[in-house]
């Protein structure tokens, strides 16, 4: 083999152990220090979001300064002697309001507060015939802020187009104006010394959106 031959294999054999060498400690610090692993790219989270109420108002809460929402609600009780001498039950008399659905004159024999707060006027009375008594007692309550409760009646929403959701004895109620709910019950109860049947007769009626110019009411003395 000639010397230049013999040169280049040797310089060959050189750079071959170096690349050896080098690969070798490499894999040497791999082993023995620690593993090194990309940062990971931070994933961007959402904000926690806010609690969504029980329902969304499908058209808007406020109603115009000038309107105002009116329910009303009526119990009656009817009763009915079965067997025996039953005993008249109490009489009520007060009625202290009025309304025309023809004229949408809501009309109030008491002082009420009507202002630009005013949100929803509500009407709750109850009347007695037959053996659990006579007459009707009825009585207006303002609602200024809701949600609101008013004797066991929940006034949960209200929308612009003045739809009412209201929870009555654990039940939602959805009422569009023009809409009433009607619930009718009946049990019989010993009265005075004989048996008679009671029927009572639960009405809640949404009657819309009233301007409060047609809220007729006493002005209070000071």
């Amino acid at each position: 083999m000639s010397s230049r031959k013999i040169l280049i294999a040797d310089l060959l054999r050189r750079c071959l152990s170096q690349t050896l060498f080098a690969a070798l400690l490499l894999a040497v610090a791999a082993a023995c220090g620690p593993a090194v692993t990309p940062t990971p790219v931070p994933i961007p989270t959402a904000s926690p979001a806010a609690l969504a109420p029980t329902m969304a108002p499908q058209h808007g809460w406020e109603l115009p300064a000038g309107q105002v929402l009116f329910i009303d609600r009526h119990v009656r009780v009817d009763g009915t002697c079965l067997e025996g001498d039953c005993q008249p039950g109490p009489m009520i008399d007060f009625p202290t309001y009025g309304f025309d659905p023809e004229t949408g004159i809501l009309d109030s024999r008491l002082p009420l507060d009507v202002n630009d707060d005013l949100k929803v006027v509500y009407g709750n009375g109850t009347s007695l015939r037959g053996v659990a008594g006579g007459g009707a007692a009825t009585g207006l309550t303002e609602v200024y802020a809701v949600p609101a409760e008013i004797q066991g009646l929940r006034f949960v929403q209200v929308d612009r187009d003045g739809t009412a959701y209201l929870e009555h004895g654990g039940e939602l109620l959805v009422l569009a104006p023009g809409q009433t709910w009607t619930n009718t019950t009946e049990e019989i109860q010993e009265q005075g010394t004989g048996k008679a049947s009671f029927t009572t007769t639960d009405t809640i009626v949404n009657y819309g959106i009233l301007d409060k110019s047609k809220i007729v009411f006493p002005t209070q003395e000071p």
